[in-house]
């Protein structure tokens, strides 16, 4: 059938603690300065020690609205196929069997969290040059902040297929292998949820599960490492309510301590409800019509799945975050 457009997500890697992202004067690859602020913590490729909370908020988003179906071919590039990943690139093949290792990592985070029918692998292009990146995704504004684009076809039943993750390989220098982690594993949700579910959930939703199932087994407090969004919430500039589409607008200003805020939405979800409550609320919340219409099946969703009302939960979800919020 025919592909309707592209469907992509914008995505954030929100800042908060030290591990993640480098500094502008420190060493991109190496371990980051103990003082640089960095994006949330996934799970880490290899064992970090633990770094104080960052004094400045996040400025490393991830995945604004993709390109066009047809997309040129890298020229040059080589293919490394993983286990449950393939990844096309010009950069060498030593990093391009890293990042395959990383979706494969990726892909089998993503399996413990969202157990509906997807194919279970991933695409991953990795330019070596930024003018590539953006030919790759058709886009001419600044995406200096974007880490990487998760885009692809949507087909007649409102899912994607032949989704691609694509790496701005400017951004994705900054992080650490923790950082690049979670990026792969933020955007192989994607990518699971786009494919199986027609339509989409609100986005604060949709945002706040990839960032749960990047964030799975970091072993970090969630105080530190939504210590962004918390210090606005003690000094009075917290939300009031869920985020909302234009909160993800980085047009609109900084956003990622609202990506920290759907996070620890979702995080309550999962703590009161369990994973399986999740993922049906995940669901329930997805239509393929109006953003309108997705807000009005959450609303039902909170009261059938979840036996409580937006009303009742927001309540509840900033209570908790007040309470991280205080002073200890």
């Amino acid at each position: 059938m025919p592909s309707r457009p592209l469907r992509a997500r914008l995505t954030v890697v929100a800042v908060a603690g030290s591990v993640l992202v480098s500094t502008v004067t420190g060493c991109v690859r190496g371990e980051p300065e103990p003082t640089v602020s960095a994006s949330v913590v996934g799970t880490p490729a290899v064992p970090e020690s633990a770094a104080p909370a960052p004094a400045t908020s996040p400025t490393v988003p991830a995945s604004p609205p993709g390109g066009e179906p047809s997309l040129p071919p890298l020229a040059g590039a080589l293919t490394v196929e993983g286990t449950a990943s393939t990844v096309t690139g010009t950069v060498d093949r030593a990093t391009l069997t890293a990042y395959a290792e990383m979706a494969d990592r990726a892909v089998s985070d993503v399996n413990e969290h969202w157990t509906h029918t997807w194919p279970r692998q991933v695409t991953i292009i990795a330019p070596k040059d930024a003018a590539a990146f953006r030919e790759q995704v058709g886009r001419a504004d600044d995406l200096s902040q974007v880490a990487a684009i998760t885009d692809g076809p949507v087909d007649a039943t409102g899912r994607a297929t032949r989704d691609r993750i694509v790496l701005n390989p400017d951004a994705f220098a900054r992080l650490t292998p923790t950082g690049r982690q979670f990026v792969i594993t933020h955007e192989s949700t994607h990518v699971a949820v786009r494919s199986s579910l027609p339509g989409a959930a609100p986005l604060w939703l949709v945002e706040g599960f990839a960032d749960h199932v990047g964030y799975a087994g970091s072993g970090r407090p969630r105080g530190e490492l939504a210590a962004p969004l918390l210090t606005r919430v003690a000094d009075g500039n917290g939300p009031t309510r869920l985020p909302t589409q234009g909160d993800f607008d980085p047009s609109q200003g900084e956003i990622a301590p609202n990506y920290l805020a759907a996070w620890l939405a979702v995080d309550l979800i999962a703590r009161r409800h369990g994973e399986a409550a999740l993922q049906r609320f995940h669901t329930a919340s997805s239509v393929t019509e109006s953003p309108a219409r997705a807000e009005d099946a959450m609303d039902r969703a909170f009261v059938d799945v979840l036996d409580t009302t937006r009303a009742e939960f927001t309540k509840r979800w900033l209570a908790e975050l007040n309470q991280l919020a205080a002073p200890k």
